[in-house]
Order: C-alpha cells, then sequence, then structure tokens
C-alpha cells in the first residue's frame, strides 16, 4: 500500500532561552513576515502551523499591527494555526488551575483570531517539548472538547508505535500522536540541490516516520527550533514528490488528524509520562533555579486561592477583570516552557523574575481589599481571619471569615522550638532527624552529574539556634510549631557562596519504602524509586512534587515545585543547584547535547536564599492535599473595629472535594474541585447542592446561588 504522507510546516518555537524575549521576538517577526509572504505567493506554501501557541500572534503583532488583518484572514482561511495554547506549559512546574487558564486563553485567543475550530480537522493538544507530561493531561484537554493529543517526551520504550491511547486516571482518553523521531524529521527535504537527490531526501524521512506507524497514512514535519521555511521550498517539495513513492500533501496538524486512520489494539497508556526513553528527560531542571520554582509556587497560591476568591466573594468587592487579566498573563508568560524551567540566560531569568513581581504587585493589592472590606463589614471588633481551605481550620470553618478577640488568635500564632543535635543530625520537636548533605556538580543547568561522594558538614546549636556549615555554604535552621497544625514549620536560611555543587536536606523516614506518593496538579499520584532511562540519559532517581510528598508516612510539605529523592530510608530534597553553564557538550550523567554551551553564572544561585518547608509524621496518602494546605495556605488575618452590620460566616461551602479555583467567570461565581481518590467516586456538596465526583474527576461548577 503508498504511504500518504502529510507535511506539516511549522517552527518550535522557543520565546525566550539561552536569548531573552527581546531578542527571539526580533527572530520571530523575521520568520512570520517571511511565513505570510510565503503564503501568499508560493503556491505550494498552503500552512504553517505556530507551535500550538497562540501567544507567538500576540507577540508578532505587537510590533507589526498593520499585519492584523491579514494574519486574521490567513487563521479563519485555516492557512496559519493558532492554538490551542496560550503558551507551552511545563506541566510539573506549574500549578493545576495555570494549566486549565493557558488553554483557556489559547481558545479564547484563537476564537478573537478568527478560527474557534480548525477548519480543516480537529483540534490537538500540540506539546512537542515539554519534559513529561501530567497524568491529568487527557482530561484536561477533553474538557475543551480535544480529543487528540501530540507529545514528544516521556513516553516509556512499551509504547513503540506512533500513536497510542493516553488515559487520565477518571478514564478520559485522547488519540496521541508520538513524534517518536522528533519534530523536525522532515527539516532537511529541502537541502540537496538536484531534484533527483531531494525525493531521496524525503523518501528517506517518510520512511524514517512510517517505520514506527501502524497507520497508512503518516505526519512528516518539516521544521525545527527556531526554524524559518527557504523561499519556494515546498513549491519545490511539490515537484519533488512525484518522484517519490507516496501520497504527499502539504497541510495542517488538523488535516493529518483528519485523515489519518485509528487502528485497533492500540496500545493503552495511563497516568503521568516521565520515561526517558528514545528522548532525555532532562529531569534536574526541576531544581534549577530553585528560588523560581518556590516564587511561582508562593504567587499562584495568592492568586488562586486569596484574590481571586476574596474578589468574587466578598460583598462590595467589584470583581477586578483587567488587574486579574494582566496578572494571569504574566503567570502564563512565566509558564512557557522554556521560562519555567529555568536552563536558560541569565537575562531570562531575569525577565521571568520581573514579571513575578509585577504579579505581586497587583495580587497584593487585591488581598488587601477584600479583606479590608471585610473588615469594615463586621458588626463584631477584633482580629477577622480567612480561611482560605474548604475545611475547618484553626476554629474557621471552610471559606469562612470569624472575628476573634486578639489573645484568642494569638494562641495559633506559630512559636519557636528547640531543636537537638548529635553529630551531624538534627531532631525537630516531633522526633524526625533531618541533616544535610552538599556534593560537587559537573553537570549543566539541564542535568545533574555527581563528581565525588556527598560531604557532611558541621553543625553548632546552642538550642536557640543551630548552623550547619559546609565550605562556602551556611544554613541557618530553626523550627516552629503552630497550635491545631500537626506538622514542624523548618525554617532555613541558606548563604551559597560555592559554585557548581548540589545541596540536600535528608529527612530521616521510619522504614525504607519502595516508592512514594507526591501531589501533582490534580493527581496525588504513586511513584517507584527510579525513573526509566535509556542509552542517552539514565533512568532519574529524582522527581517532581507540587508542594507535597509522602513515604513511609512521612511528609514534607513545601512552598513550590520542588525535587526529591527516595534513598533508602531518607527522603532527599534538593535545596539549591548550582550551575553555571546552559548545557555542557555532555555529561557523564547524559551522554549528548541539550543545549548551547553559553555562561549563565547566575545560575550558581550565590547569595542568600530563605526555604521553608513542613514536616509530618504519620500522615496518610488520603490526608496529604489538606496537609499541604495547612502548610502553605495560612490563614488571613486584619483588624477590624466592628463598625459594620454583617455577622462572621462562610462566604461559600464546599465540602468533600479539594479545592482548585473560585472565581467570576461569565459574570458567574464558578469553582473548579476535584476528587483526590484514583478509585473511589466522592458525594461533595457546593452550597449545599450535591455533586457526585468521579475518581479523579475534576469538575467546573457554578455556584447555585448565581443561576
Amino acid at each position: 500500500m503508498k504511504v500518504r504522507a502529510v507535511l506539516l510546516p511549522h517552527s518550535h518555537w522557543d520565546r525566550e532561552w539561552y536569548e531573552p524575549f527581546s531578542v527571539f521576538r526580533e527572530k520571530l517577526v523575521d520568520l512570520i513576515d517571511g511565513v505570510l509572504h510565503g503564503l501568499a505567493h508560493e503556491p505550494g506554501f498552503t500552512h504553517f502551523h505556530l507551535d500550538g501557541q497562540a501567544i507567538m500572534l500576540d507577540d508578532y503583532l505587537a510590533v507589526r499591527p498593520e499585519r492584523e488583518s491579514e494574519v486574521r484572514a490567513l487563521v479563519k482561511a485555516g492557512r496559519l494555526s493558532v492554538g490551542p495554547f496560550y503558551t507551552l506549559t511545563d506541566e510539573f512546574l506549574v500549578s493545576g488551575e495555570s494549566i486549565y487558564r493557558n488553554l483557556e486563553w489559547g481558545m479564547s485567543r484563537a476564537q478573537q483570531w478568527g478560527a474557534p475550530s480548525p477548519t480543516d480537522g480537529p483540534w490537538a493538544g500540540y506539546m512537542p517539548d515539554q519534559f513529561g507530561h501530567i497524568g491529568q493531561f487527557p482530561q484536561i484537554l477533553r474538557a475543551f472538547g480535544i480529543q487528540h493529543a501530540v507529545i514528544l517526551r516521556g513516553v516509556p520504550a512499551s509504547i513503540g508505535t506512533s500513536v497510542f491511547r493516553w488515559r487520565a486516571p477518571d478514564g478520559s482518553e485522547v488519540l496521541t500522536e508520538y513524534l517518536i523521531h522528533g519534530y523536525y524529521p522532515g527539516a532537511d527535504i529541502d537541502l540537496p540541490l538536484t531534484v533527483e537527490d531531494r525525493a531521496q531526501e524525503m523518501r528517506t524521512a517518510i520512511d524514517l516516520v512510517a517505520s514506527v506507524s501502524p497507520r497508512s497514512t503518516v505526519l512528516l514535519p518539516v521544521g525545527a527550533d527556531h526554524w524559518a521555511p527557504v523561499p519556494g521550498m515546498f513549491e519545490r517539495a511539490i515537484e519533488t514528490s512525484a518522484l517519490v513513492d507516496a501520497d504527499v500533501e502539504i497541510g495542517s496538524l488538523a488535516r493529518f488528524l483528519s485523515v489519518a486512520e485509528t487502528p485497533a489494539d492500540l496500545p493503552v497508556w495511563q497516568g503521568e509520562l516521565r520515561a526517558a526513553s528514545t528522548w532525555i528527560l532532562l529531569p534536574n531542571t526541576i531544581a534549577t533555579r530553585a528560588y523560581q520554582k518556590r516564587r511561582r509556587g508562593i504567587l499562584e497560591t495568592r492568586l488562586e486561592r486569596y484574590a481571586e476568591p476574596l474578589s468574587a466573594l466578598v460583598p462590595g468587592v467589584e470583581w477586578p477583570a483587567h488587574d486579574l487579566e494582566r496578572a494571569w498573563d504574566l503567570m502564563l508568560q512565566n509558564t512557557a516552557h522554556d521560562s519555567a524551567y529555568g536552563a536558560g540566560g541569565d537575562a531570562t531569568a531575569r525577565d521571568v523574575d520581573a514579571r513575578f513581581d509585577t504579579v505581586q504587585q497587583i495580587v497584593d493589592p487585591l488581598i488587601t481589599q477584600g479583606m479590608q472590606t471585610l473588615a469594615k463589614q463586621s458588626s463584631i471588633p477584633g482580629v477577622l481571619r480567612f480561611n482560605p481551605s474548604p475545611f475547618r481550620r484553626q476554629a474557621v470553618d471552610g471559606l469562612s471569615w470569624s472575628v476573634d478577640r486578639p489573645e484568642d488568635v494569638a494562641r495559633f500564632e506559630p512559636r519557636p522550638v528547640e531543636l537537638s543535635v548529635t553529630g551531624h543530625t538534627i531532631t525537630l520537636p516531633n522526633g524526625v532527624a533531618i541533616r544535610f548533605t552538599d556534593e560537587d556538580d559537573e553537570g549543566d543547568l539541564f542535568t545533574f552529574s555527581p563528581a565525588g561522594e556527598a560531604r557532611s558538614p558541621a553543625v553548632t546549636s546552642d538550642g536557640a539556634s543551630t548552623r550547619v556549615m559546609f565550605l562556602g555554604v551556611l544554613i541557618d535552621v530553626s523550627a516552629t510549631l503552630a497550635e491545631g497544625e500537626e506538622h514542624v514549620r523548618l525554617h532555613l536560611r541558606i548563604e551559597n557562596q560555592r559554585e557548581n555543587h548540589r545541596l540536600r536536606l535528608r529527612v530521616t523516614l521510619p522504614s525504607a519504602p519502595m516508592g512514594s506518593a507526591a501531589l501533582v496538579p490534580f493527581e496525588i499520584v504513586h511513584r517507584e524509586l527510579v525513573g526509566e532511562g535509556y542509552e542517552s540519559e539514565v533512568g532519574s532517581v529524582t522527581w517532581p512534587a507540587s508542594g507535597a510528598v509522602l513515604a513511609a508516612g512521612t511528609a514534607l510539605l513545601g512552598e513550590g515545585v520542588f525535587e526529591y529523592e527516595v534513598d533508602g530510608a531518607e527522603l532527599a530534597v534538593t535545596l539549591l543547584r548550582s550551575a553555571g553553564q546552559i548545557a555542557k557538550p555532555s555529561v557523564a550523567t547524559r551522554p549528548i547535547w541539550a543545549g548551547p554551551s553559553i555562561d549563565a553564572p547566575e545560575g550558581q544561585c550565590l547569595g542568600v536564599s530563605e526555604v521553608v518547608f513542613g514536616v509530618r509524621t504519620d500522615c496518610a496518602v488520603d490526608e496529604l492535599v489538606a496537609a499541604w494546605e495547612a502548610f502553605a495556605l495560612p490563614l488571613l488575618s486584619v483588624p477590624t473595629p466592628g463598625a459594620g452590620d454583617a455577622l462572621p460566616g462562610a462566604l461559600a461551602s464546599i465540602e468533600g472535594a479539594q479545592l482548585s479555583s473560585v472565581r467570576q467567570l461569565d459574570g458567574r461565581t464558578t469553582v473548579r474541585v476535584w476528587n483526590d481518590h484514583l478509585t473511589q467516586s466522592r458525594l461533595a456538596r457546593v452550597d449545599g447542592t450535591e455533586v457526585t465526583l468521579g475518581p479523579a474527576e475534576i469538575r467546573q461548577i457554578a455556584l447555585p446561588s448565581d443561576e
């Protein structure tokens, strides 16, 4: 049977990476200028794929506003793709709510540009370069009516074909195109000088993608990183195809999905994709510029669990649409793959920091406004407290506010506790022993590569003050306890003056477990000790946690995404990883190229950083989300004179479900909730209305009072 090949012209676009956004945008303008010329004047150039991210058009038209009508016409005609994402988010580095908003923004942008749906086929979740994929992504895509995914990294070796069914924990599936040979196998079809040699190059590329496909129709991506089409190349490709024993057309991703058959008995994969099979996963970016991961986690909670709920629920507060849109725009820009993982140039990292600064400047006044509005409305004087969790904490009901006497509130304040020290080991008041290790790192911003054995420090303590000392590294350690909280809060002030090393906190476990359970977007995922590796990258012993990990009954709770490893009877967490080069040509743990060998000295993370963790014992899996909320979402408090006429009470009521967001959407107060049980349905109540959530289900619900 003759193979049918759909050639997909595209450019994988890093919005910012080894050079900052301002430099990459100049290149983007040149790229799209050329694409628009080709689409208008070259007969064979029928379509161009904008990498699945709508922000590329926003960035282009900010410089070329006079070309908006031309762009809109091409999008409407299906010749220029846009969306479904706003930016290509790195899924393990952001909150689940950020992933939903990213799709909302991308689909909205597509509609604004005239493409409410592709003109020649279905939508696909195009995710060509992310460092692995969360298990709930199929369910999230299906929530937007997207039934297809196109991915590259993270797929295990057991999936040996270019198409499989990817299933989320709730049972949702997407038909997934696996780019086993990358997103660039057709990038060189125009390089040979003669038509015969070009035909041979095209035949070789088609055979390569057909070799792993159970379909008679194959996708041949024609493009690469920051790649621009050569003028006339697609007209030459049509000429060349006459000499190739295949039916060749140039079309869109949607076109390919509409004509490619769905084979029977496809392999099925359920859950997250974090294997290093075929494609390197680069897992150690979880700890690269770790301070940015913590900053993101703190800002996400400020935005999603304080600013939006208070703005949506407090009577008399007008929904600040413009401010929140600006905050989300900046946060979503920072979710872009090469912005979020931190293995870029120093100028890029500074741009990310500046966006975070602006988000904080927007969000903090919104939180203050919500709390002060409640304070003015209260008819009772004292200290007003707001509980952002859906369950009762510190004598305040979920999503409720109360007013108490200052002396009653004071009992919930964290109080310092003494630590005991024996040799290198520090023991917390709950009996958990911790220690610190440091080891030289011959890797780069992408990959950790150990050099020698881990070192133990000198530890001094007078009970109230504990100091851990390595060569060039000082850690001041303290701890606090608060009434009603089951975790010890561990405070670390780290002064780093050394380069090329990895500093870790190691928490002693009661036994050596065979795996771990970690919080990731909309799921508590159960993992083995070591991930799947390949000849190009060793199997990773480290994993990402979105604020919480549980091993042998001990939970470690953090302010954002952190890197962890279960090492025998210890839980090791990376506090910082110092590296000063984007990518070396190769390292022992990754013997292949991963990026340009450009110096990035600020990646050494010299200076002072502060880290806070919660350590809890005897924690069950079904307590992990609540344990994280008790640590990461403190109750807010503000004094109130009691001059209003409102009594304390609930702003909303959510029982039996985990909470992701509360906001105004299309004029209605809307919540997103999820079920953290993988096998059991849960009966939830949202403002008194019963809702049955299936196992691992995520659902968006408008509050009944607004219907």
